[in-house]
């Protein structure tokens, strides 16, 4: 700020200082409010496993897989066609779950299947009494992009 001698006038200078204050408070804040603002999920992710993956399938294990394009996708149950899409998966499921302990499904489905066909049989498994499901990734399938072999 600056000072005149002997001039007797208004000084029409403009006093940037309660300017810069208010700035460097409001930019203080913006800095304190903004990681506050960004909400984050906590997940428990497990720790990975270096375990072996044994590459034979029990003779009770159900491996569901939906292959096909996405125009006509076909849904097998341990390398056998269900017929009836939907309602043969829950009726196949109904009748596979009555008198099992373990209630535990396999499922795998190809790239081209749409996301919501996926979710529709997997609702039917649900349906059918299937209480876990157990998805298999591209590396539990062996060269022909099925599951291994019982």
């Amino acid at each position: 700020m600056s000072m005149q001698l002997g001039s007797k006038g208004v000084n029409s200078d403009i006093n940037v200082t309660p300017f810069v204050d208010i700035c460097l408070v409001l930019l203080i804040i913006f800095m304190v409010v903004t990681p506050l603002l960004s909400r984050t999920l906590d997940v428990a992710v497990p720790p990975k496993s270096e375990a072996t993956v044994t590459e034979e399938q029990t003779a009770d294990q159900l491996i569901l897989t939906i292959k096909g394009p996405a125009e006509s996708p076909r849904v097998l149950l341990n390398r056998e066609e269900l017929a009836g899409a939907l309602d043969g998966v829950e009726t196949r499921m109904t009748e596979l779950m009555k008198g099992r302990r373990d209630k535990v499904v396999f499922f795998t489905a190809d790239n081209e299947v749409p996301y919501d066909y996926v979710i529709k049989v997997m609702d039917a498994m649900r349906g059918g009494g299937v209480e876990k499901i157990g998805l298999i990734t591209d590396e539990g399938l062996d060269a022909t992009g099925t599951p291994p072999a019982q």
